[in-house]
């Protein structure tokens, strides 16, 4: 089994950027999917005028790993400044702050005092004063660092951005039925699509202004070539939450894989960037000669393939607006007394189906012999990107751009 990666020059700007431009904190906590979203952005031609601090929090364990993300990402670019966050982890402040917010109802001075230490930390740690905007991630979770950002950058508009490009609907697990709106100061609340639903009372903040990922890629050539050999396979790392056992979609990716095997297609497996239990797809990888690991990012893909087979993912989107057609191959529940699911649902048929599908960017797997049928991948492709464009506007770092311009105007 080989091993596909991409080398990137390594060039973190450190600091300094021009006076004049507008400065916009990006606050990354915990997730890789929150910059699949907003690195299309940053990279664009339309977001030249803004100078981009990222700040990564919880992520890649000290300063040069860090770099390498953002590389990873292509932001090694002039109006990005990496925030070296290594010194932010003073234990005291955090800790004083946490026990404090368990004690809140009983303490009513908390708030002060609270207040008070972000303000002592963000300004001893050194924390970036003056940005213009705020961008944070859709579950508006609390977070001692972002806290004190909030804190001394009061002035800031802050933008909710999605996570990757789900598109949250109420009853799932992105939003609770009956969801309140959060009480934290949004100056504007972005979302993928117009199907997203919108929280009762601030509606007035949402807008969908599509995802950068996908609408970035509308206008560039088409990766999909239903004579290449290339195959890839989305892999991910739960299974019950989405519809199906671990063991049954171990035997599903062991059937894939025999399949294009025996039929001559090479697989690139793109796994899921939160398994910790790769030994399990790689024990069964290790049997065919055919495989390769695809390490690369989804968002600046080169390669050409023939078919994306994904189990259940948002991520074969990015796929889609290459005009590369995706497969869901995931092997879902047949039974009845199913418990509801976060992003699933029965369909006329009673079988589960999810939005993706739904909506036509994404297809059902029937018979693995179609992904052998050229004319049948290119019907495919071509249905799944106008519907992909359909459904997630276009030209979204225009629209991003001028509505950051409103909220200062």
């Amino acid at each position: 089994m080989e091993e596909t990666k991409i080398e990137v020059e390594i060039s973190v700007k450190s600091k300094g950027t021009s006076q004049m431009k507008k400065k916009v904190l990006i606050f990354i906590h915990k997730s890789l999917g929150e910059l699949d979203w907003i690195a299309p952005f940053i990279r664009s031609k339309e977001a030249e005028e803004f100078d981009f601090y990222v700040y990564l929090n919880k992520m890649g364990g000290n300063y040069e790993k860090k770099k390498e993300i953002l590389v990873k990402y292509g932001l090694n670019i002039s109006n990005v400044t990496l925030l070296d966050n290594k010194e932010h982890s003073r234990l005291i402040y955090k800790l004083i702050d946490r026990r404090l917010r368990k004690v809140k109802k009983k303490v009513n001075w908390f708030d002060s005092l609270a207040a008070y230490l972000r303000l002592k930390s963000a300004k001893s740690l050194c924390y970036e004063e003056g940005f213009d905007f705020i961008f944070r991630e859709y579950k508006v979770r609390y977070t001692f660092e972002l806290a004190c950002f909030l804190r001394v950058n009061k002035q800031a508009k802050v933008v909710v951005f999605p996570h990757a490009i789900a598109i949250p609907k109420k009853g799932t697990g992105f939003i609770a039925t009956g969801g309140k709106p959060p009480a934290v100061k949004i100056n504007l609340w972005l979302e993928n699509s117009n199907l997203a639903y919108q929280l009762p009372d601030i509606r007035h903040v949402f807008y969908a202004s599509g995802a950068p990922g996908l609408s970035s890629h509308y206008e560039k050539e088409g990766l999909f070539d239903p004579f290449s050999k290339n195959v890839l396979i989305n892999t991910r790392n739960e299974f019950e939450l989405h519809g199906c056992t671990k063991d049954s979609a171990l035997n599903r990716f062991d059937d894939v894989l025999s399949f294009c095997q025996n039929n001559g297609l090479t697989v690139y497996v793109k796994h899921h960037p939160r398994d910790h239990e790769l030994y399990l797809y790689r024990d069964i990888q290790e049997k065919y000669d055919c495989v390769k690991e695809y390490v690369g990012t989804l968002t600046n893909m080169l390669m050409k393939f023939r078919a994306c087979l994904s189990f259940f993912s948002t991520s074969g989107m990015y796929l889609t607006a290459r005009q590369i057609p995706v497969i869901d191959i995931t092997p879902y529940f047949n039974f009845d007394d199913l418990k509801p699911l976060a992003l699933h649902y029965r369909d006329k048929e009673g079988r589960l189906t999810n939005d993706l599908m739904e909506i036509g960017v994404q297809e059902r797997l029937s018979k693995l012999d179609f992904i052998l049928s050229e004319e049948w991948l290119s019907n495919l492709s071509e249905k799944q990107f106008k519907a992909l464009k359909l459904n997630f506007p276009e030209d979204s770092n225009n629209k991003i751009v001028n509505k950051l311009k409103e909220l200062i105007s």
